[in-house]
């Protein structure tokens, strides 16, 4: 679900029931034969492939927005203020970076560290360099 929120779906755990306009996806067969609305059904463990799996039914490269939802609450993220977020974010951060976002429901903030291009590199083998 991580790896979905930060390509900028809409993820959610699934709440038991069938809901209008979503994708239940799953890995358990079980629960796939019994659910009543759109389901897709996931084969891979390793989440690259599982990626690559929703890439070849759905075409999601096409859809999507990185970095644009917070990976804990699934909120869209809004700009931040650099101000606003100095004493939030270690010093360094406040000191080598001016571009922050920041979640409005948990207010977690979020800034394009050093990790971000390992993950933007993990997509770009994922999506065939469309990322």
């Amino acid at each position: 679900m991580k790896k979905l929120r930060l390509l900028g779906f809409d993820a959610k755990p699934w709440s038991g029931i069938s809901e209008s306009g979503r994708i239940f996806l799953t890995r358990s067969r079980e629960r796939w034969e019994k659910y009543t609305g759109e389901s897709f059904l996931i084969f891979s463990d390793n989440w690259k492939n599982q990626l690559k799996e929703l890439e070849s039914r759905y075409s999601i490269s096409k859809e999507m927005k990185p970095f644009t939802r917070c990976v804990e609450c699934n909120s869209m993220l809004i700009d931040a203020n650099p101000e606003e977020v100095r004493n939030i974010i270690p010093e360094r951060v406040f000191l080598s970076t001016d571009h922050f976002k920041k979640c409005p429901n948990c207010g977690r903030i979020y800034w394009m560290g050093t990790h971000v291009e390992r993950i933007i590199n993990d997509f770009k083998e994922v999506f065939n360099d469309k990322f």
